[in-house]
């Protein structure tokens, strides 16, 4: 049975969670506010480590296989957390957080952050991404591999035929959620969730003036068939080889 830590310091939003993923299967432990749950209220002057080091010790010394981690941890910072974590583990962590810019989501996955899902979240998608994650396997820590091309996670690049390409936050986050779903058609509505959460208030050209940019950028690296449209469907990523 797979254990996933639930580090979250709103009470009714960690226990919401830890029973969701208990139900479907999972052994969970909620890390919260209170002392006993893996925050402590505060450090004593013979602790050489601050407050995050110690939470991230309470939390690897229970052995989880995911990590979701909230960012506003009352004082502590979960940017810092998942910096210590990743200095002793490479467990997924999904950030599940109220933060909801673009350089936050870019500064958790390159920080090793696997995915990150703000509030309000759907616990159907947040649960299919927490499969998803436990059902695929890593090429290499920190990067994704689609054939040849090889997508940085920490420097939020991508990389083919000796060619290297700086991506905005927003290329980062499409590439990164294609390439998580190689393979796969993912959906216009899949897509629009991902990037902007509320698509409600996303016009649909606004994806389609994204998509365009990107393609003609990653056609600079000779990636212009990266990225594949599948009629009434959505798009595909699939393995592109040096010819």
């Amino acid at each position: 049975m797979n254990r996933i830590a639930v580090v979250e310091d709103n009470e009714n939003i960690r226990t919401e969670l830890a029973s969701c993923f208990r139900d479907h299967g999972y052994e969970t432990m909620g890390f919260g506010g209170d002392p006993g749950g893996g925050i402590p209220e505060e450090v004593s002057p013979e602790e050489n480590s601050p407050a995050e080091a110690v939470l991230a010790g309470n939390i690897l010394s229970w052995k989880p296989d995911m990590i979701l981690l909230d960012i506003n941890l009352g004082n502590l910072d979960g940017f810092l957390l998942c910096r210590l974590i990743r200095k002793q583990s490479d467990v997924p962590v999904i950030f599940v957080t109220g933060r909801d810019g673009e350089w936050d989501e870019l500064r958790g996955i390159r920080l090793g952050g696997d995915d990150f899902v703000r509030k309000p979240y759907s616990l159907p998608v947040l649960l299919a991404r927490v499969e998803r994650i436990f059902q695929r396997s890593r090429a290499g820590s920190g990067e994704l591999r689609v054939g040849e091309a090889v997508l940085s996670l920490a420097r939020g690049q991508i990389s083919f035929g000796g060619r290297t390409l700086e991506l905005s936050p927003k290329e980062f986050q499409m590439l990164y959620f294609l390439c998580l779903n190689q393979g796969r058609t993912v959906s216009r509505d899949a897509l629009v969730e991902y990037l902007w959460e509320n698509k409600m208030y996303v016009d649909e050209n606004v994806l389609n003036v994204n998509l365009s940019r990107l393609r003609r950028r990653l056609a600079d690296v000779g990636l212009q068939d990266l990225i594949r449209t599948v009629p009434r469907q959505g798009y595909r990523v699939e393995a592109v080889n040096e010819s």
